[in-house]
């Protein structure tokens, strides 16, 4: 595999904007353990700079806001997106509020790390992704990254904007490598990973991975699927959106968290609302994880998270396969599945979490 895997991106970028300026700061829960290896050994090269912070997240976050507004510009990385939630006061009245408040005159562009989490360790406590929460506050850009190329043009552009950004990175795509599609784009809106004419995904973070995998496998089939990823579901590109399904005339949406309130229903009511959705010549399919809460054991876990081969089906029942045709299908991509455990991402996959 050419280039460098997402976490190798990440480590490299957060060097380069600690080696950028000496006001860059960087607060992080396990600098001792190199926060899933993206920013190992740079507590070294930058003492000034990087500092290990105490479990007291509305503190951290509400500091690192209060900085960026005063010049100091601070990215924030929290081991779990849950440990967030301990903060939603400050994201919610002291974020983006700070441009609002002063006339547009004071921003606080920082920038937040946190890991969603998937497999061994996570159980129901720490299994979500919770991103229609931050969604819902104003000005705060919310972006999911799943390709290195995301990750850079995130660095690249936060501390140019007047508001604070949330990238929120499924743990499982620290292992992902770049594409032609996730190389050329160029803002932090949607864009498609892979063209087709015959059905839309949309999906965003991991579930982007497990759509490609089924375009992949659908593609030897002659079938292609068009895989928009959303990227930046807080500035999400509709108009690319209408145009894939006028296309295609068919839509599957995937959710990383249960479909009530969801990203998914969100881009169904915006294209309902438009009369978008009339080009379809089927109702759109939503899919997501199954059940509320992840179960800690690793045997039920199995059962709790969307799999690739789900969407292979949906997909071939949208396109009428024949019963024979969609079983061979489905049977290979299950074979591709079974080739790793179900809460491993990846073979060089360690600890802590």
């Amino acid at each position: 595999m050419n280039g460098l895997s997402h976490a190798q991106t990440i480590l490299l970028c957060t060097d380069n904007y600690l080696k950028s300026h000496p006001l860059n700061v960087l607060l992080c829960e396990g600098v001792s353990d190199g926060f899933y290896s993206t920013i190992e050994g740079l507590s070294l090269k930058y003492p000034q700079q990087l500092y290990e912070i105490p479990c007291s997240e509305s503190s951290m976050i509400g500091m690192a806001l209060s900085a960026s507004s005063y010049e100091v510009t601070t990215l924030v990385c929290l081991q779990r997106v849950e440990f967030a939630l301990l903060a939603v006061e400050q994201l919610v009245n002291n974020s983006a509020k700070n441009s609002f408040l002063s006339g547009n005159q004071r921003h606080n562009p920082c920038l937040f790390r946190f890991v969603i989490g998937r497999g061994w360790g996570q159980g129901p406590s720490h299994s979500q992704s919770c991103e229609v929460i931050f969604a819902h506050i104003p000005d705060i850009s919310v972006l999911m990254p799943v390709f290195p190329a995301d990750s850079k043009l995130i660095y690249s552009t936060f501390s140019s904007l007047n508001h604070p950004s949330i990238s929120l990175e499924h743990r499982w795509t620290h292992y992902s490598f770049d594409t032609c599609a996730s190389k050329s784009n160029t803002s932090l809106t949607s864009y498609i990973i892979a063209k087709g004419k015959h059905l839309t995904i949309i999906a965003y973070s991991y579930n982007v991975l497990l759509a490609n995998t089924v375009a992949d496998e659908l593609h030897k089939f002659d079938v292609s699927i068009e895989v928009i990823n959303l990227f930046n579901i807080s500035n999400i590109n509709y108009k690319l959106i209408a145009d894939s399904i006028i296309n295609t005339g068919l839509l599957i949406l995937l959710d990383l968290d249960d479909r009530s309130f969801s990203v998914s229903s969100e881009i169904l009511g915006k294209l309902a609302l438009s009369d978008q959705l009339s080009c379809l010549r089927k109702p759109p399919v939503r899919l997501s994880n199954h059940g509320v809460y992840c179960p800690s054991s690793p045997a039920l876990s199995t059962e709790y998270y969307l799999k690739s081969s789900e969407i292979a089906q949906a997909a071939c029942e949208l396109l009428d396969f024949e019963t024979e045709r969609m079983n061979m299908l489905v049977g290979r991509i299950a074979i591709l599945e079974e080739a790793f455990p179900a809460d491993v991402p990846n073979q060089h996959f360690t600890g802590p979490f």
